[in-house]
């Protein structure tokens, strides 16, 4: 089951999946049209997430930025 860990309204939304214990990032992109980008954060996000929990929001504008680099890890 997913459980929202936090939230950005129009910008993302961080989710733990119980059963899995991983971590997926929904993210908001785009300017003409709007899409989202969501993904399972890898070990290094996870990592700079639980050292700072701000991290989160860096990565969001990161996948904002260049969605292209993150296309690839989309479920």
């Amino acid at each position: 089951m997913l459980k929202t860990i936090a939230e950005e309204t129009w910008f993302y939304i961080l989710e733990h999946d119980d059963e899995t214990d991983e971590y997926i990032l929904d993210v908001v992109c785009g300017t003409v049209a709007i899409y989202t980008i969501k993904f399972k954060l890898n070990e290094e996000e996870l990592e700079a997430y639980f050292a700072d929990p701000n991290s989160i929001r860096t990565l969001a504008y990161r996948v904002c930025d260049y969605p292209k680099e993150f296309l690839d890890r989309r479920v």
